[in-house]
């Protein structure tokens, strides 16, 4: 009877151990040395700076930024945090006095029938930066119509009407549920892709996978601009977010990130989006796509703003995005496609 149980168990532990084998060998070769953690202090390099200017940069005082209590259930009234955050000017924006801000950030966020979600961000976004001593305004991009959510193209929008606004250095595309728990996390731009939502709750604090590069990120416009933005083909839920991160290293430019313990965020419940259609087949032929299919598209990117209005609290930007049908992604049009195996290393490094 022994004989035959140690009979049975050399397969099964060969078998595992084989398994276990290939994990390592799989893991050491799709190591992702293209995406890295760096703290908030090394956002801010006055030493690239003229000594003069450097002089005059806003100190942060990290000792006094800490993990913050958060209630995601509870909606404040527009006027109730007005009243608590009085430094907020007209456009929901702010400056420093007496220095200057190492970058002038615009927070963009795309948004449409979130309401709820709205006032619970801006009652924590504002005491943020505030806080962070950063020349910021907040741009809340709305798509009109009752067509399908297109997230990456409201994210374009938004890039190029704060452009005509304002002299920006860094721009933070925002997510409107995602709520930041930690203010040390500091809403500045590298020179690459920066994801700030390194740890959000919905996934017990962990990054989703290794190439994820949605939630909140920062860039700069050149960085912006070199990987064309984000794609407008995705209509509807996902996919936008990991076409920008396959772009982002196909441009040479690292995602970096927070620590997981600085980069925390919340999640505000709500029900999800409709999926995007074909959205991961269609991402299998990004590669083919991607300078064409982003910022400099007249077609893809064509769109009509139909009210832009100063409010207290935020500078509403509304849209008419075009319509999705004949600007979906055609993947009987691709001119590249993707292998299963790179499928798997981008998912499951």
């Amino acid at each position: 009877m022994k004989k035959r149980l140690v009979h049975c168990q050399r397969p099964l532990f060969l078998t595992l151990l084989v398994f276990y084998i290939g994990l390592v060998l799989f893991s050491l070769f799709n190591y992702r040395s293209h995406c890295t953690y760096t703290s908030p202090e090394s956002l801010v390099r006055t030493h690239i700076l003229n000594p003069d200017k450097a002089a005059h940069i806003c100190p942060i005082n990290f000792d006094n930024l800490d993990v913050v209590h958060l209630d995601i259930f509870s909606e404040p009234s527009f006027d109730l945090i007005k009243q608590r955050y009085p430094h907020v000017a007209l456009g929901g924006q702010w400056k420093p006095q007496g220095c200057t801000s190492f970058q002038k950030v615009a927070i963009i966020i795309p948004y449409r029938n979130r309401l709820h979600h709205l006032k619970i961000m801006l009652n924590r976004i504002h005491p943020l930066l505030w806080k962070q001593n950063i020349d910021y305004q907040v741009f809340l991009v709305e798509q009109a119509g009752n067509d399908r959510f297109n997230r990456g193209k409201l994210m374009n929008v938004g890039f190029y009407e704060a452009m005509k606004i304002g002299n920006f250095d860094c721009f933070v595309f925002h997510d409107v549920d995602l709520l930041p728990e930690n203010d040390k996390n500091l809403y500045m731009c590298d020179d690459h892709l920066r994801q700030l939502s390194s740890a959000i709750d919905e996934t017990r604090y962990h990054v989703m996978y290794f190439n994820y590069a949605g939630g909140v990120i920062a860039m700069k416009a050149d960085s912006f601009k070199k990987i064309n933005g984000y794609p407008n083909s995705y209509w509807g839920w996902g996919n936008e977010d990991d076409d920008i991160s396959a772009r982002t290293q196909e441009a040479g430019l690292l995602i970096t990130r927070p620590p997981e313990h600085i980069g925390m965020f919340k999640m505000v419940r709500h029900v999800k989006e409709t999926r995007s259609e074909n959205g991961y087949d269609g991402f299998l032929g990004w590669r083919g796509r991607w300078m064409h299919d982003g910022l400099t598209n007249p077609i893809t990117m064509n769109y009509t703003v139909k009210h832009l209005t100063q409010h207290p609290l935020f500078t509403n930007i509304t849209a008419d995005i075009g319509p999705s049908a004949g600007h979906r992604i055609d993947i009987t049009k691709d001119t590249t496609r993707e292998t299963f195996w790179w499928f798997l290393k981008f998912y499951f490094p």
